[in-house]
Order: structure tokens, then C-alpha cells, then sequence
């Protein structure tokens, strides 16, 4: 049964929430084990020197990310874009994920000179760029003014004499540091993008990996080809989850979670398990044969109807207790009410669409109108509803087979007396009044019992009857 989108949305809110203390476990963990693991402190990055600038940049996940050290020529461009990332300390990634992590929480400033150049970044008194910058001016400077210099002199010269650089030399010059850093700029870009695109398949490759060992100890290591190729396509955990649980092969692992999810009870894949190993553990001590009650399908229809471990093993007791004490009378009434035989008591007992209170009153309602006629009692045109009623009060509910055939036996004896004297009367004595005498020990039929007694005895004297003290004696409730 598909789930309605409300039931889909909660589900996938518990699931992100699940997953993102999952995750922010997993990132303290790390965090704890190595500082380059630690999206929330980045490291504190070299000075510049050689012409390049230093910097750390987080690459990856949360969970599966680490800082890289990373370098760029020492340019303007490259001090505005990667300066503020040479600085250590406190990020502003929080929670699961590395959003934050590539910014300080007390962010760097950029300074500029006063004719708009940039001359770095400062922390804290701390500046990175501005002596690189006034290397370059300084060399930049007189480089042209060599370059000049070079030039007039070999204006001055003359024709036939060539002094220093052309201006051919200069653009040549020019072209191929542009081309050099052109090309390290590309491969910086090439290396980083190959860098995130490992980083990304690490992360999906780890969360398949996740995936495929959890549904593997539920004894689903098909779903394994399934899982891989949708993580691949970018689908989320909580997403891939809503899936699985459509996929044949988790619906015939775990039958009853559609009718639980169905009633908004749901439970968890190892809850399932756990209920599942306890009633195998409790068929096997009820002796069910080898291959009744002891797979998934069997378990799923009792799960789905919410049948706990306790329940099943209270349902198997009632079972049991039918079939060691079951006399013919009792047998009789459970075809004769229920249709069912000696051989269908198990599948009575663990009929899951009926509540166990309702199959313990139909027991005892067999139970009672079984060993009631064994006693002598007719109760003659009764129903299985009636029966019901009657075993279902207190008085009958709390007595035991053997204690409840003990009442019964005693109320036969009473109705066999009590109805030859209510007869020399010309009365007529009920079957009933006999059991609410002494099952339910009414004082109104007690006392009519033995004024009965009393007035036979009067009349008879000690000859005959049934005295006020045998008869307390047998009619005394149990």
C-alpha cells in the first residue's frame, strides 16, 4: 500500500533527522581523531614565499572531506580570491555538513592602497599578500625601466648597433608567461574539479557502502545492485529508503511493515527482527513442528496486526492448555461453536485478525458449556454468544480448567439435590440458580438453597435431604 504524501513526508523527516545526528556524530568523531579532519578549525596556511601564495580549502564532505593545502601564483587576483583562506582558526561550518567551513568565523579584511590596488588581507595584525605585491611593483619597475633604458640606448646608438631588448623581445616575453600561468591557472582548475568529483564519489561511494551492510544484515544482499545504482544517480538516503521499502525483495523480508505503516505504528527494520526472534524462540519451546511459525511469512500477518512477542506467547499458553486437557465435551463445543478440531487449534490460537481476549473468552466459553454438560447441566438452545457473556465474568474468567470443573461438579450436585426438593414443592429449580449459587456465589440463591434444605429438613427430620450445613458445605463458592 503506497503511502499518502503525508505519511511520505514524515517519514522522510524522521529519516533526515536520524541521519543528520548520524552524520554529526560521525564529523566529531573524525574531527577527534586527526585536526585535518576538523571542518570547524581550519589549519593555518604557510607564509608566501617564491612567488606563491599559500591557502587550505576544505574539499569533500562533512563526513568524508579533509583540509587540502593549495597554492597560487602571488597576484592581485589571486590574494582577493584565496588570500582570506590563509588564515587559521575558527569556521562557520556547524551540524552535518561542511557548509561554512571554507570561511573563518571572524572573517579576514582586504586592504587596498591608495590607489585601489590590493595589498592583502589582515587578522588580527597578521597580513598576507602586501610584501609579494611590493615585490612585484619593485621588479615590475624595473623591469620597465631597464627595458627603457635598453631601448634608448639603442636609439642613441644608431642603426647598426643593437643594444638590449626589442620590443618583439617584450611582447614575446609577455605571451609566454601569460601561456605559463594561463596553462597553471588550468591545471589548478583541472586538479581541483578531478579533486571534488573523487571527493563526491567517496562520499557516494560510502553511503552505498552504508546502505548495502545495513540491508545486508536484514538478509538483503540483492538489494545491493539496486541501492549502488541509485546512490550513483544522485538520489538522497532518505529518498532511496522510501524506495526500498516498495522493492519486492524488502516486502517478502518484511511483510508486515506495509499494515504498520499503514496504521502509523511503524517500528524499525531490527524492532521487526527482534519481535520475529523472540516468537521463534517461543514456538520452539510450545514444540510447533519443524516449519510452522518460523519464517517471515508466518511472523508477518501477526506483526502487522500488532501482535507482540508477549501476545503470541500468551495465545500459544491458551493453546496449549486446550489441547493437554481437551475432553471429548470441551472438543465437542469448539466444532460445535468455532468449527474447530483438535488439529485446527493452533491456527485458532494465532489467528491474527481476532484479539487474544476474545480467543481466551471463547475458550473459556467452550470450556464451560463442555464441562458444564459433562456435569449434568443441559444447558439447553445456548449460544457461542452467550457463552461468551457468561465465561467472560469475573466470576468465571479467573477460574482455572481444573478449578472451573471443580464449580461445575459441585453446582451439578447442588442442581441434583436442590431440584428434587424444589420438585416435592412444586417448584422448579433452574440450572442457573444452581451455578450463580455456587460459581458466583450469589447470597440470594445460597439462601433460597438452604431454606429449601431447612424446610425438608423439618419435615423429615434428620432422615432425609439435604441439611444447612452439607449444603453450605457444597454450595460454598471457590
Amino acid at each position: 500500500m503506497a503511502l499518502t504524501p503525508e505519511q511520505r513526508q514524515a517519514r522522510m523527516d524522521a529519516l533526515k533527522a536520524e541521519r543528520e545526528k548520524r552524520m554529526a556524530d560521525q564529523v566529531a568523531q573524525r574531527a577527534a581523531s586527526n585536526p585535518m579532519f576538523d571542518p570547524s578549525n581550519r589549519p593555518e596556511a604557510p607564509a608566501p614565499e617564491d612567488g606563491f601564495l599559500f591557502y587550505y580549502s576544505w574539499v569533500g564532505g562533512a563526513t568524508s572531506g579533509e583540509w587540502k593545502l593549495y597554492r597560487a601564483p602571488n597576484t592581485q587576483n589571486n590574494i582577493e580570491k584565496y588570500g582570506a583562506r590563509a588564515f587559521g582558526g575558527e569556521t562557520q561550518q556547524s551540524g552535518s555538513t561542511a557548509a561554512g567551513a571554507n570561511a573563518l568565523a571572524q572573517q579576514p579584511l582586504l586592504e587596498k592602497d591608495q590607489y585601489g590596488n590590493i595589498i592583502g588581507y589582515t587578522l588580527n595584525g597578521k597580513r598576507v599578500g602586501s610584501s609579494t605585491t611590493a615585490s612585484t611593483t619593485a621588479s615590475t619597475t624595473a623591469s620597465t625601466t631597464a627595458s627603457t633604458t635598453a631601448s634608448t640606448t639603442a636609439s642613441t646608438t644608431g642603426s647598426t648597433t643593437k643594444v638590449g631588448l626589442t620590443q618583439a623581445d617584450i611582447d614575446a616575453a609577455v605571451a609566454k608567461a601569460v601561456a605559463e600561468a594561463t596553462a597553471a591557472n588550468n591545471a589548478m582548475v583541472a586538479q581541483m574539479k578531478a579533486e571534488q568529483e573523487a571527493a563526491k564519489f567517496a562520499t557516494k561511494q560510502k553511503a552505498s557502502d552504508k546502505l548495502t551492510a545495513l540491508f545486508s544484515a536484514y538478509g538483503l544482499q540483492s538489494l545491493a545492485p539496486f541501492i549502488n545504482t541509485r546512490i550513483m544517480a544522485d538520489v538522497s538516503e532518505e529518498m532511496l529508503l522510501l524506495e526500498l521499502y516498495d522493492r519486492p525483495e524488502y516486502q517478502q523480508r518484511f511483510p508486515g511493515m506495509a499494515s504498520l505503516r499503514k496504521k502509523s505504528r511503524t517500528i524499525t527494520e531490527k524492532e521487526y527482527m527482534d519481535i520475529e526472534k523472540a516468537m521463534t524462540q517461543t514456538a520452539r519451546f510450545f514444540d510447533l513442528p519443524k516449519g510452522f511459525y518460523d519464517g517471515p511469512e508466518d511472523f508477518g500477518k501477526l506483526i502487522g496486526n500488532e501482535v507482540s512477542a508477549k501476545e503470541f506467547q500468551d495465545r500459544l499458553q491458551v493453546g496449549q492448555d486446550l489441547s493437554r486437557t481437551l475432553n471429548p465435551s470441551v472438543k465437542q463445543q469448539l466444532i460445535d461453536f468455532y468449527g474447530v478440531g483438535e488439529g485446527d487449534l493452533t491456527a485458532f490460537v494465532l489467528d491474527a485478525d481476532k484479539a487474544l481476549p476474545l480467543i481466551q473468552k471463547q475458550a473459556k466459553a467452550a470450556q464451560f458449556v463442555g464441562i458444564g454438560r459433562a456435569a449434568g447441566f443441559e444447558l439447553r438452545g445456548i449460544t457461542s454468544g452467550q457463552a461468551e457473556n457468561i465465561a467472560g465474568t469475573e466470576s468465571y474468567a479467573k477460574l482455572s480448567e481444573r478449578e472451573l470443573a471443580q464449580a461445575l461438579g459441585q453446582a451439578g450436585q447442588l442442581r441434583r439435590t436442590q431440584k428434587r426438593l424444589a420438585g416435592i414443592e412444586g417448584q422448579d429449580y433452574s440450572e442457573q440458580e444452581a451455578l450463580s449459587a455456587v460459581v458466583e456465589g450469589s447470597p440470594q440463591a445460597l439462601l433460597a438453597s438452604q431454606q429449601r434444605a431447612q424446610r425438608e429438613g423439618a419435615r423429615f427430620g434428620a432422615r432425609g435431604g439435604v441439611t444447612g450445613t452439607s449444603l453450605r458445605s457444597t454450595a460454598t463458592p471457590i
